[in-house]
C-alpha cells in the first residue's frame, strides 16, 4: 500500500491504495521562479516577442489603455506586476493622467471597489482611472464588421479610440478556447454580449443535438475553431502590445512573456505545455483527483476545469473520484439553474440560444456524469450532489470502496493531487 495526500480546501485528505494497480500519479513539473519582479517584468517590456521594445511604441502625450483581467482571476496577481508597466509608461512620457486600466469582465458582472483595488493594487488604484467593461451597452461599444466565422465583432470603445492598446493576464490551459491569455483579453474581455455568445457557440457543431465540438478544447489552438475566431478578431483590432504571466501550481510566477499578442502568447502557452502537460501511456479505469485545495476547489464552478482534465485521463465508462471542498457553494448563480433541462441535447440547444459560460460548465458537468461514473467528496449537500449525476461520499475510503464495485478487478489507477494544473496528454 502507499499513502497519497489530497488538498481539501485548506486542510487536507489522506488514503493508502494498493501501489500495484497505480499507473501513474501525475504532478505538475517544477520550475525556477521569478524573484525580482520589477527587473523581470522591465527586461519583458524591453526584449520582446514579434514587436519592438515598449519604449519604441509609446510616445509622450498619448493616451494608453491597459486592459487587466477580472477579479475571478485573481490568481494571475495584476496587483504585483501592473505598477511596474504603469511605472514604465511614466519615463517614457506617459502620465498617469493619460494612462486607464479596463477590467476585462466579458459577461461578468461589473467590479466593487475593493474588487478593483485587489485586482491592480493600491498604488495604481489611487493613481489610475479604472474603467468596468459592460458587454451589454452598445452605446459604449464599437462596430467592427464579421469575423471569417461569422461573429459580428463589437469591441469596447475605449479600446478603438485609444493610441496604445496594452492587453495583459494570465495563461493556463482552457478547457475549451485551449489555452487562457493572449487574445481572450478582447474576446470574451472587452467585446460585446453578441460578440461573446456567437463565438462561445463555436465551441459546438452547427445543428440541433450536433453535440460538442470536439476541436474546441484544451491545449489545442491550431483547428479550435472558437480560439482561431478569437485570434482573428484580436488581430483586426490589432492592439499594441501584450504582457502575459505565467504562474506554477504554487502561484509564484515563472514567466513574462511580452510582445506581440499571439507571439509571445505561444511562447507561454509552450511553457505551460512543458510544466502541466502530463504524458500517460494508458487510460485509467479510476482516477483520484484533488483540484488542488482552496482557492481551486471553492466551489464547483471552479472545479469544471478539474473534472474537464480528468476526461483525458480515463477511459470512457471510468470512474472518477473528485475532491473538492466547494466551500462556496456552486459557485455561479444560475449554474445549477441549467439542470431544469434533463438531457444533454435540450442543454445545448438552450445553450445554443442564450451562451454562458456557467451554462457550458453546467453543460460539462452534465456530460462528465454521463459519460464517466463522479464519486464527489465535498461540502454540498447530498441532494444536489446527486442532482448534478454524482455519487456523493464523506470519507475517501468509501469512495475508493465505491469505486472499485465499478471498476474491473485489479483496476488500473492514476492520481492527480493537482487535478486543475495537470491535463493528461497521450
Amino acid at each position: 500500500m502507499a499513502k497519497y495526500s489530497f488538498k481539501y480546501g485548506k486542510d487536507k485528505i489522506d488514503i493508502n491504495i494498493n501501489d500495484e494497480h497505480i499507473i501513474q500519479t501525475l504532478f505538475p513539473k517544477e520550475a525556477p521562479f521569478l524573484k525580482d519582479i520589477p527587473k523581470e517584468v522591465v527586461k519583458s517590456l524591453e526584449n520582446p516577442i514579434g514587436a519592438p521594445p515598449l519604449k519604441e511604441i509609446v510616445r509622450s502625450g498619448e493616451k494608453v489603455v491597459i486592459v487587466v483581467s477580472d477579479v475571478t482571476r485573481l490568481w494571475v496577481r495584476t496587483n504585483e506586476f501592473l505598477i511596474h508597466i504603469v511605472n514604465y509608461l511614466n519615463a517614457q512620457g506617459i502620465g498617469d493622467k493619460d494612462i486607464s486600466i479596463l477590467i476585462a469582465l466579458g459577461s461578468h458582472r461589473p467590479s466593487t471597489e475593493e474588487e478593483k483595488k485587489a485586482i491592480v493594487g493600491d498604488d495604481v488604484y489611487n493613481r489610475i482611472a479604472i474603467y468596468d467593461h459592460n458587454c451589454f451597452d452598445e452605446t459604449k461599444l464599437c462596430y467592427l464588421g464579421e469575423s471569417s466565422f461569422g461573429t459580428p465583432i463589437y469591441i469596447n470603445e475605449k479600446v478603438i479610440n485609444a493610441d496604445r492598446v496594452i492587453l495583459t493576464g494570465g495563461i493556463v490551459f482552457h478547457l475549451f478556447a485551449g489555452f487562457g491569455g493572449g487574445a481572450k483579453s478582447m474576446v470574451p474581455g472587452v467585446a460585446g454580449i453578441k460578440t461573446i455568445q456567437h463565438n462561445h457557440r463555436l465551441t459546438f457543431y452547427e445543428g440541433e443535438g450536433a453535440g460538442l465540438n470536439p476541436d474546441a478544447r484544451s491545449n489545442k489552438i491550431s483547428g479550435n475553431p472558437m480560439r482561431e475566431d478569437i485570434t482573428e478578431i484580436c488581430r483586426r483590432v490589432n492592439p499594441d502590445f501584450l504582457f502575459n504571466a505565467v504562474l506554477d501550481a504554487e502561484g509564484n510566477f515563472i514567466e513574462f512573456v511580452a510582445g506581440d499578442f499571439e507571439e509571445a502568447w505561444l511562447k507561454g502557452c509552450n511553457t505551460i505545455r512543458k510544466l502541466y502537460g502530463i504524458s500517460i501511456k494508458e487510460k485509467a479505469d479510476i482516477i483520484v483527483a484533488s483540484a488542488g485545495g482552496y482557492p481551486k476547489d471553492i466551489n464547483l464552478y471552479q472545479t469544471v476545469k478539474t473534472m474537464d482534465n480528468c476526461l483525458y485521463g480515463g477511459k470512457e465508462g471510468s470512474v472518477i473520484i473528485l475532491i473538492s471542498e466547494c466551500r462556496e457553494g456552486l459557485g455561479a448563480e444560475e449554474f445549477l439553474k441549467w439542470f431544469k433541462y434533463k438531457t444533454l441535447d435540450e442543454m445545448e440547444s438552450a445553450l445554443k440560444k442564450n451562451f454562458t459560460v456557467p451554462g457550458y460548465a453546467a453543460y460539462k458537468t452534465m456530460y462528465t456524469a454521463k459519460y464517466r461514473k463522479v464519486i464527489f467528496i465535498s461540502s454540498l449537500p447530498d441532494d444536489i450532489v446527486e442532482k448534478l449525476g454524482f455519487i456523493p461520499s464523506h470519507d475517501i475510503g468509501n469512495a475508493l470502496e465505491i469505486a472499485y464495485s465499478l471498476s474491473p478487478s485489479s483496476p488500473k489507477i492514476t492520481v492527480m493531487p493537482f487535478g486543475g494544473n495537470t491535463l493528461p496528454i497521450m
